[in-house]
């Protein structure tokens, strides 16, 4: 257990943390050098989709969410190209207090061991125990069975013992109660991710979540920066009762609501494969929406911030479009981005990003509105759909998403904007007190401003390196081969260094013992 209270100076470090603002790229105030393809914007009223029967309670083994939810969510060209089988399955009840102040819930898990030995024991993260934020677990079952649960690292994790042991291919399913207060103002998690801030609900991290098996289950205590997350893709199915007056956007689709007599409404939300399940909501929020070809496009923003709604849907869609030029095809139906007040200038989420709401409305933080818009977007590759752990190799997915970034302006504004983007995170790099620092390294062997500097700033300039090294066209027919490859599954440094010197036809030891270290 963690008790901390982050200070906004240490929030304010990373670009995902709302960053010490990097000087902005050098861009031009034309147009954009290649041709447009955000579509016509449609402005929407709070969403209100068409109204189905609520899914019932769950049982007490909870059968499949079935294909139909994660077609719903699923591109078509996804559909069947997926493999489902053997991943986490949850689904969830989750009820919220009128007043937002609380929330509760039944969680209901399907476990497969993956593993090549028998697990006596299945581990869960209780993230917002990390800050002491009061999540509590009742009436956990193993089997149809109750089990006492044990608390290994103090209470930010929950173990549910398995007896007899689950052999390497068997499934269990594992049940829970939980409940927690939402925190006002300013929030938990490392950037106010899990929050009621101006009438804007965030529930990151809100359920119990299961815990990473590798070599043994991963249950280390994140650094005070970075990112927690550190997950397997997994299935959700998921029944979300709250006032009915509030709009709900969440990663997956939503796929039907229920008005209730008492002034609730019920959501019925899933989707997968995911990294992870959120649910952003307010009695205030605008959107807008566009098609990118057959993906669907939704901002979400506060009344007052229409303008800087309408830039987030721009800059979102012609992300969407560079990206899968790049990289290979998005996998969902839908992408919304969302005005929240974390603290950091963005955090990405599956089919979800949010960005702070204080961009918004401030004419002198446009280019870093742009910028950390199009390093969320880039999450949606790095990170969602190609894994990594990100508590000890994040440079797999920052400075990745930060490269990302690179091609967004180039592709945007031209060498211009390329090289003013460049230009920038020598900028941030120059923050260090030591620039030779390895990319490499686990976010707690970093001070804040070394994270910052090295993992944003030095990272994607390592990824120019191998681009220069490599060349363009491989370059891009590398990534798009890792991205391919490595889709669903938990990337390490190895088997990208190992795809890479493939790609190169050579070794590139020299060049990853000066960048990512040895």
């Amino acid at each position: 257990m963690r008790s901390i209270r982050f200070l906004p100076l240490l929030l304010c470090l990373v670009l995902t943390g709302c960053a010490l603002r990097p000087a902005p790229p050098v861009i031009p105030t034309g147009a954009p050098t290649t041709a447009a393809s955000s579509p016509t914007a449609t402005t929407q009223p709070p969403a209100t989709p068409a109204a189905a029967q609520p899914t019932s309670a769950p049982s007490d083994v909870p059968d499949s969410a079935g294909q139909q939810v994660y077609d719903a969510v699923l591109r078509p060209q996804a559909e069947g190209s997926i493999r489902t089988e053997g991943m986490t399955e949850y689904r969830l009840t989750v009820n919220l207090a009128p007043d937002l102040s609380r929330l509760a819930g039944q969680e209901e898990i399907r476990y497969t061991n993956r593993e090549t030995i028998p697990l006596d024991v299945v581990y869960l993260h209780l993230y917002p125990n990390l800050w002491d934020d009061g999540m509590t677990v009742t009436d956990a079952q193993a089997a149809g069975r109750p089990v006492t649960v044990t608390y290994p690292t103090g209470d930010d994790a929950v173990g549910l013992p398995l007896d007899p042991p689950l052999a390497p291919g068997d499934s269990v399913d594992l049940s829970l109660r939980f409940a927690e207060p939402i925190p006002s103002g300013e929030g938990v998690g490392n950037y106010g991710e899990f929050a009621l801030t101006s009438d804007v609900l965030a529930m990151a991290h809100f359920y119990p979540t299961v815990a990473v098996y590798d070599t043994g289950w991963r249950l280390e205590t994140p650094a005070p920066w970075g990112d927690v997350i550190f997950h397997d893709a997994s299935l959700y199915d998921v029944t979300f009762t709250a006032p009915a007056d509030l709009t709900v956007v969440a990663t997956g689709a939503t796929l039907g609501r229920t008005q209730n007599a008492d002034g609730t409404a019920t959501w019925q939300l899933g989707g997968g494969p995911m990294r992870d399940f959120n649910i952003v909501a307010s009695k205030d929020y605008r959107s807008l929406s566009a098609p990118v070809g057959d993906i669907t496009v939704n901002s979400y923003f506060l009344p007052q911030d229409e303008g800087g709604g309408q830039k987030a849907l721009d800059w979102v869609a012609r992300a969407l479009v560079i990206y899968q030029k790049e990289f290979g095809a998005y996998p969902y139906r839908e992408l919304d981005v969302a005005a929240t007040g974390t603290s950091a200038g963005g955090v990405e989420y599956p089919g979800m990003i949010a960005i702070a709401e204080r961009l918004y409305s401030d004419p002198a933080r446009q280019d870093f509105f742009e910028s950390a818009t199009a390093h969320e977007v880039a999450h949606q590759w790095w990170y969602n759909a190609v894994g990594n752990d990100q508590i000890n190799h994040p440079w797999l997915d920052e400075s990745l998403a930060q490269y990302s970034a690179f091609l967004y302006y180039l592709d945007t504004y031209g060498e211009q904007g390329g090289e003013g983007f460049i230009a920038a995170m020598n900028a941030r790099l120059a923050r260090a007190s030591n620039q030779a620092m390895p990319i490499g390294l686990p976010v707690a062997s970093y001070t804040a401003d070394e994270y910052s500097a090295i993992v944003y700033g030095r990272g994607p300039l390592f990824f120019l390196a191998l681009r220069d090294r490599l060349g363009a066209e491989k370059m891009t027919d590398f990534l798009r081969r890792y991205y391919a490859s490595e889709m669903w599954q938990i990337a390490t440094p190895e088997a990208f260094r190992a795809l890479a010197e493939e790609v190169a036809g050579a070794s590139l030891a020299d060049l990853f013992q000066k960048w990512v270290g040895p």
